[in-house]
């Protein structure tokens, strides 16, 4: 069935009409190719039999176009025809042959016209009984001789009761066009022009071809965007959708496969060769098509270009210059041979590069050859990775980028080129990025970068938390030594020289043997202050001098361990470290993420992570998370998932971090290990351990971990995490390997602040373990000493453990003040160690009442943070009946006794251990005035003084992290 095409069918009965009443007519029937002209010729064919007609029925081919006469021996060979007409012409073809076969000189005219004569005398014996039917279809191909013929016969019919009938592929490029006029000079010519179907007709023809599935208008449309109506393309791309239909009856979603790239492929062939050229060009030039640069890249006249075009747009495979669907330009260029392919991507790099077009319209063409000699090529490439990463197409930079690298013939270039490739890689595979570094690093050793590439270098490794290779680049320069990180080796515990010797294989040697020179601290700290903007100068000066380290603590039982001297730097901030959070905050609300952003706005975060600012740190995070996620990098995800789980941390939900860190690794698609995915897995680990899940932490610890790992600070993170993971299991002697390696490496990377890496308090739980007190004490106090009132945090775990260290009258202040500091921070978990802690002391000296408060609070944020073993040693210590009190025991209701707000507020101080003056400076009111208040409290709540005041009333307090 024919859709939308009544019109057409009725102009045909017509013509059928008048021609068996002897008014012969000729039609034209154009159209472009998979339109429906040779259906429309078949319709007539049958409507024509129906009428007592003989169809005389013919098709031009490429392959006859040079064979004389070949279309109209069709037409001869019908068995339509009467047996002795059919030879009688067949004798009149043989004889016109004879005149004009190979080897042979070309007929006269007067000798054609004969055999014209003849052919057109027995052919109109046929029409005076019956009607004549000539249905020619592709009659672009036919011969010049037969189209003589039919000329001939077209002329000297028009009493006859002939039809004569031609279909032509509209716009295609004839060998001989002089025979258009001639049959447009026949008064009973008429042109018949189909076009493609409309979004009506689309839906009809999908209705009528599929009656079982449902066609809804959006699915018209849909297949009416992608064919455009082409009668051809729809039929193929229903074949492919029909098939494929689910069970509900509706056709699912109509992108084009193999059947339909087969239909376009078949229209551009059948469209003629121009078009198929300008095919082939618009698929090469993509979205920078223009007429003009087309007719340039076919070498083609600008003519023939347009006439190529309008062809394609009648067959609905273009719009304009583009493709209607990019399946279709992506067929065409499978299609095309892959030297010719390639050429043409060559000459159109040349012309589009000659007529100035941006580099990103350039560097598809120059990326899809082998072989690149423009001299031109690679800063284009390099600009056009710029201009891929403003639209986050990072992996459209990478390729630009290598390739530069790979044509461009400057040395200093090509290390410029490499130092950005790597830069672009961390958006999405930072162990590529790794690796490109680590190709740099080789040519820093070998003397082949240009001096002023040293900084762009050192930075790349710093930015992997690389410092040995950092250092190395810096200070030792092209006549370095190689720096070959060791990974740690098996943990010994048969003695404390053993133990000392594990401890040292943990981490690589690092550069500690040299002091950096004066060059190597400038080029360090100008790195310094552009990764850390928002410390405005606020940096310590890199000191020019190594200095020797202090001894670490001795093994039980064994002598101290020898430190290494020589702190390559340090990153230190300022005495002014107040001011350093607000300009953080700052720094993450004027920048956007970009490439030069990434390192300043994850510090920034740090820095309020460091300073106790939890909540906002977290919120930051979120935002860049987002962001990240939008833009499609995964590598940046990672690591401000990293970041992210650090602060859940900090916040004490382990569940929360292990969820962070799961969505940061299932971001990054390497197979191999990155040190940033190991550092990853080292937090992972940590939040692990808290919750009791040993087993998984012990086959994370297990897998194979990058060979640079340790010479980062991931490293010591890592170590930090496996010495957590062996003390919650009972291995004392390979935690204690694992803490003094991270203090060790702090020290000699001269990174030794408690609030980047407490290994102190680390040490000392670890110590306490094994009963070693005194160096445990030690440990806690010189940490307390280096933090100040900014680290809450750290502070209140190192007073905890302090507390545990110290003599039983000192734990109770100890831990109160722990348990304040632990408030004020927002560290949910360590609170509730605090609190575990301190309800035990309470219940050694006898008080019940605060015991089972501080137990009961503390067993609830266990729960809360999901650490396991902390609420199963909670339970096992106290007991569902050990919750409550005896009977001379009662709990003090703060809730009944009424406070205000004032009183609540420095009862609440008084009851984390704060002296009367600490209070007053705290609150800004007098000493007096805290006395006061105090006095109306204790009889309030009717008791005794200050040691009495329960410990929940510092609940009632807003947190302030």
């Amino acid at each position: 069935m024919l859709i939308a095409r009544e019109l057409e069918l009725t102009a045909l009965r017509i013509a059928v009409r008048d021609s068996v009443a002897g008014r012969a007519r000729t039609i034209f029937v154009e159209g472009p190719v998979g339109c429906g002209k040779t259906e429309l010729l078949e319709a007539l064919a049958a409507l024509s039999s129906d009428a007592g007609a003989i169809v005389l029925r013919a098709t031009g081919m490429p392959s006859e176009e040079s064979v004389p006469l070949g279309l109209v021996r069709q037409l001869v060979h019908s068995e339509a025809l009467p047996a002795e007409t059919r030879n009688w012409l067949e004798r009149v073809l043989d004889e016109e042959e004879g005149t004009t076969g190979p080897g042979l000189p070309d007929a006269t005219a007067h000798g054609r016209g004969a055999g014209m004569q003849r052919f057109w005398a027995a052919l109109r014996t046929v029409t005076r009984d019956r009607l004549v039917v000539i249905g020619v279809d592709d009659l672009q191909h036919a011969d010049s001789a037969s189209l003589q013929y039919l000329l001939h016969i077209a002329g000297r019919s028009r009493t006859s009761r002939l039809l004569m009938v031609f279909t032509e592929a509209l716009y295609y490029r004839q060998q001989d066009t002089a025979y258009r006029t001639e049959f447009l000079r026949q008064p009973n010519f008429r042109r018949i022009r189909l076009e493609c179907l409309g979004p009506d007709a689309v839906a009809r023809f999908l209705a009528h071809h599929r009656p079982r599935l449902s066609v809804g208008e959006q699915t018209a449309e849909e297949f009416y965007a992608v064919t455009r109506g082409n009668p051809l393309l729809l039929r193929a791309l229903q074949e492919e959708r029909g098939t494929a239909a689910g069970t509900s009856g509706d056709l699912v979603d109509p992108g084009p496969g193999e059947t339909f790239a087969h239909a376009v492929l078949t229209c551009l062939d059948r469209s003629g060769p121009t078009a198929a050229k300008v095919a082939e060009g618009l698929a090469v030039l993509g979205a920078a098509a223009t007429l003009d640069l087309l007719s340039r890249l076919c070498r083609l006249p600008r003519t023939s270009a347009a006439q190529g075009l309008r062809a394609l747009h009648a067959a609905g495979v273009v719009d304009e210059c583009h493709f209607q669907h990019p399946a279709v330009c992506n067929q065409v260029l499978d299609g095309m041979d892959p030297e010719h392919r390639r050429q043409l991507h060559r000459r159109a790099a040349t012309l589009l590069h000659a007529d100035g077009a941006r580099a990103s319209a350039i560097a598809p063409h120059l990326l899809a050859l082998e072989r690149i000699s423009e001299p031109w090529a690679a800063a284009v490439l390099c600009d056009a990775a710029e201009e891929a990463l403003a639209d986050d197409e990072d992996g459209v930079a990478v390729a630009c980028l290598e390739l530069a690298h790979r044509v461009c013939e400057d040395p200093g270039r090509r290390v410029e080129i490499k130092v950005r490739t790597s830069v672009v890689l961390r958006r999405n595979h930072p162990f590529a990025a790794e690796t490109a570094a680590e190709e740099l690093l080789a040519a820093v050793r070998a003397g082949q970068a240009p001096p002023r590439y040293t900084t762009a270098i050192a930075d790349l490794f710093l930015a992997h938390r690389r410092l040995e290779e950092a250092y190395e680049v810096l200070v030792r320069g092209p006549q370095a030594i190689a720096v070959t990180p060791a990974p740690a080796a098996p943990v010994r515990t048969t003695g404390a020289a053993g133990a000392a010797g594990a401890a040292g294989a943990a981490v690589p040697a690092g550069p500690s043997a040299a002091a950096p020179d004066r060059t190597g601290g400038a080029l360090m700290t100008s790195i310094v202050e552009r990764r850390y903007p928002w410390a405005g100068g606020r940096l310590a000066a890199v000191p020019q001098r190594g200095g020797e380290l202090r001894a670490l603590p001795a093994r039980p039982g064994g002598e101290a361990l020898p430190s290494r001297g020589g702190q390559p730097w340090r990153l230190l901030l300022g005495p002014r470290r107040g001011d350093v959070a607000p300009a953080a905050e700052e720094m993450l609300q004027r920048s956007a993420l970009t490439d030069a952003t990434l390192e300043p706005l994850t510090s920034a975060i740090k820095c309020l992570l460091f300073s106790g600012k939890t909540k906002r740190a977290r919120y930051w995070c979120d935002v860049l998370l987002q962001n990240t996620a939008r833009r499609g990098a995964g590598g940046w995800y990672a690591m401000i998932a990293g970041l992210r789980a650090e602060v859940a941390l900090a916040q004490g939900n382990p569940e929360e971090a292990e969820r962070c860190i799961e969505a940061g690794l299932d971001r990054l698609t390497e197979r191999k290990r990155s040190v940033l995915a190991c550092g990853l897995i080292a937090v992972q680990v940590m939040a692990q351990t808290a919750m009791g899940k040993y087993e998984a932490g012990a086959r994370r610890l297990t897998e194979p971990v990058s060979q640079a790992l340790y010479a980062s600070t991931y490293g010591m993170t890592y170590m930090r995490a496996r010495g957590h993971y062996h003390l919650a299991t009972n291995r004392l002697d390979a935690a204690l390997d694992d803490f003094m390696a991270v203090g060790r490496t702090a020290q000699r990377w001269g990174l030794d602040q408690p609030v980047w890496v407490p290994w102190r308090s680390d040490l000392a739980e670890a110590l306490l373990g094994t009963g070693e007190c005194r160096e445990a004490e030690r440990l806690l106090l010189e940490q307390i000493s280096r933090l100040d009132e900014t680290n809450p945090r750290i502070h209140g775990i190192s007073l905890r453990l302090l507390a545990e260290a110290s003599a039983p009258g000192e734990r109770l202040r100890l831990l109160t003040r722990a348990v304040a500091q632990l408030r004020l921070s927002g560290d949910r978990l360590e609170l509730a160690r605090a609190l575990c802690d301190l309800g035990e002391t309470h219940k050694r000296l006898g008080d019940r009442a605060q015991a089972a408060m501080a137990s009961r609070r503390a067993r609830e944020l266990a729960r809360e943070c999901g650490a396991g073993p902390l609420y199963a040693r909670i339970r096992l210590e106290h007991g569902e009946a050990g919750w409550g009190t005896g009977p001379q025991e009662t709990l003090v209701d703060t809730r009944e006794a009424k406070l205000s707000d004032s009183e609540k507020r420095v009862a609440a101080l008084a009851a984390c251990g704060y002296t009367n003056r600490d209070i007053s400076s705290q609150l800004y009111i007098t000493v007096s005035t805290v006395e006061q208040h105090l006095t109306r409290v204790y009889r309030k709540l009717k008791i005794g003084g200050r040691q009495q005041l329960p410990i929940d009333l510092q609940f009632d307090l807003p947190e302030t992290a």
